[in-house]
C-alpha cells in the first residue's frame, strides 16, 4: 500500500492550501462578527458563494466529480488530501464553499443523469451557480432508511409527492432537492425507492429552518403537498435510486471521517500552543504530566484515525469493497474528534467554555460527526455483519 501522493497531486493540494490561507482565513477574520458563531446568514452565504466562484474559476470544486462530466476525475486518496488540509485550517465556515463536496455541490450520484437533467441541474452545481441538499432522512426513517414514507405517484407526466422530511443539511438554502421517495411501496428499498430532483419553488413544497446545537441554521425540514414534480426529474432507474446511490453513501462516510481527522489535528496545535503559552504556579501548564497525556494520547489517536481514512481512499482507488473498512473508520474517527475536541477544552480551562475562543464551538460540531452520515450505532451494526452477526 502505498498513500504517497503524486507530485501532481502535491501541487494541487498544496494550492488549495495557499487558497484557503488567501482567501479564505483572511474572509473569515475580516468578517468576524458575521462568521464567528457560524450561521448562515444572507452576508455569510454572500461570502461563501464568492469563494465558490473563484474555486470553480481555478477548477478546485469539482475535483471529485468524473472528467466525463466535466470534473478532475480525481481518485479517493487525492480528495481525501485535499479535504483534510481544508478541515486543518480550522476555517469556520467559508472552507465549506472549496470544494463541492455534499451536501451543497454536485456529487458522483448525479454524473449519469439525463442530457434535460444535466442542463438544468448538474450543469448549474458544477458551475457553482446553484446548490442542492440530500434528502433522504424523515421522521420515521434515519438509521432505519427502509422506513422512508415520503410517496410519489406518477400520473402522466409527473409525479405527485406527499410526505415530510427533516434533518436536511442547505435545506434551508438549496436551490433543489435530491429526494428520496418510495414510488412503489410493496418493493422497499430494492426497487421501490426512487431519487427525484425537486426544485425549492416547486409548488407545494415548503421549507421550516431546524435549529441545531451548532447553531449555525443550516438544517430544515421539507413538507410535500400533491407537490408536482416533472417524470423527466427522476434521476437513473425508476425504484432503484437508494441502490444506485449507495456506494456514494459510503463515500460521503468516509468524508466525514476524514474531516474528523483535520479537525481533531487543528485543535490539538491550538491545544499545544495554548499549553505552551499558558502559566500557572510559575510554569507552563505544558510542563505538566497531566496536560502532556491528553495531547499525547491525542496524537496518537489521530495519527491512527488518519491512516485507517487513508487505507480506505486507497482500497477504494483500488476497485475494492470498502464498506467494513469505512465504517471501521467513519466510526473511530468521528469518536477520536469528539474525544480530542473534549481534552483540548479542558486543557483551555474556563477560556475554553468561552465563545471569545473557537474551541466550545467546535466541540459541539465535533458532536455532529457521531451523527451525520450514519451513527456510530450504525457503523457498528454495519462491521458487525461483516461476522455474520
Amino acid at each position: 500500500m502505498d498513500f504517497n501522493l503524486s507530485d501532481d497531486v502535491k501541487q494541487i493540494n498544496d494550492a488549495i492550501k495557499r487558497f484557503v490561507d488567501k482567501e479564505v482565513l483572511p474572509l473569515e477574520e475580516k468578517h468576524k462578527e458575521e462568521i464567528w458563531e457560524g450561521k448562515f446568514n444572507d452576508k455569510v452565504r454572500e461570502l461563501g458563494a464568492g469563494i465558490r466562484k473563484k474555486s470553480v474559476e481555478l477548477g478546485y470544486y469539482t475535483l471529485h466529480m468524473p472528467e466525463s462530466a466535466g470534473g478532475g476525475g480525481m481518485g479517493h486518496v487525492a480528495m481525501t488530501a485535499f479535504r483534510e488540509t481544508i478541515a486543518r485550517s480550522g476555517s469556520s465556515i467559508l472552507g465549506l464553499f472549496v470544494l463541492g463536496d455534499p451536501p451543497m455541490g454536485p456529487t458522483v450520484m448525479l454524473a449519469n443523469c439525463t442530457p434535460y437533467q444535466k442542463e438544468n441541474y448538474l450543469g448549474p452545481l458544477m458551475r457553482g451557480e446553484k446548490t442542492t441538499c440530500f434528502a433522504l432522512t424523515e421522521p420515521s426513517a434515519g438509521s432505519d432508511v427502509s422506513g422512508i414514507k415520503t410517496r410519489a405517484v406518477k400520473k402522466g407526466d409527473k409525479y405527485i409527492v406527499n410526505g415530510q422530511k427533516h434533518f436536511i443539511s442547505n435545506g434551508p438554502f438549496c436551490d433543489f432537492a435530491q429526494a428520496f421517495v418510495m414510488t412503489d411501496p410493496s418493493k422497499g428499498m430494492n426497487g421501490g425507492c426512487s431519487l427525484l430532483l425537486i426544485d425549492a419553488d416547486s409548488k407545494g413544497f415548503t421549507r421550516r429552518t431546524q435549529k441545531s446545537m451548532g447553531d449555525d441554521d443550516f438544517q430544515s425540514e421539507f413538507f410535500f403537498d400533491d407537490c408536482e414534480v416533472p417524470a423527466g426529474n427522476c434521476v437513473g432507474t425508476e425504484g432503484f435510486g437508494f441502490v444506485e446511490a449507495v456506494k456514494w453513501l459510503s463515500a460521503e462516510r468516509l468524508i466525514v471521517a476524514i474531516d474528523g481527522v483535520g479537525m481533531a489535528d487543528h485543535l490539538l496545535r491550538l491545544g499545544v500552543d495554548y499549553a505552551k503559552a499558558r502559566e500557572q504556579f510559575g510554569k507552563p501548564i505544558g510542563k505538566n504530566q497531566a496536560i502532556q497525556w491528553m495531547l499525547a494520547d491525542s496524537a496518537t489517536e489521530i495519527y491512527a484515525a488518519r491512516w485507517m481514512t487513508y487505507h480506505c481512499a486507497w482500497l477504494i482507488d483500488q476497485g475494492k469493497d470498502a464498506m467494513k473498512e469505512i465504517s471501521m473508520a467513519k466510526l473511530f474517527a468521528s469518536e477520536m474528534a469528539f474525544r480530542v475536541a473534549d481534552r483540548i477544552l479542558q486543557v483551555h480551562g474556563g477560556m475554553g467554555y468561552m465563545k471569545e475562543l473557537p474551541v466550545e464551538r467546535m466541540f459541539r460540531l465535533a458532536r455532529l460527526l457521531r451523527i451525520g452520515g450514519g451513527t456510530s450505532e450504525i457503523q457498528r451494526f454495519v462491521i458487525a455483519k461483516y461476522f455474520g452477526l
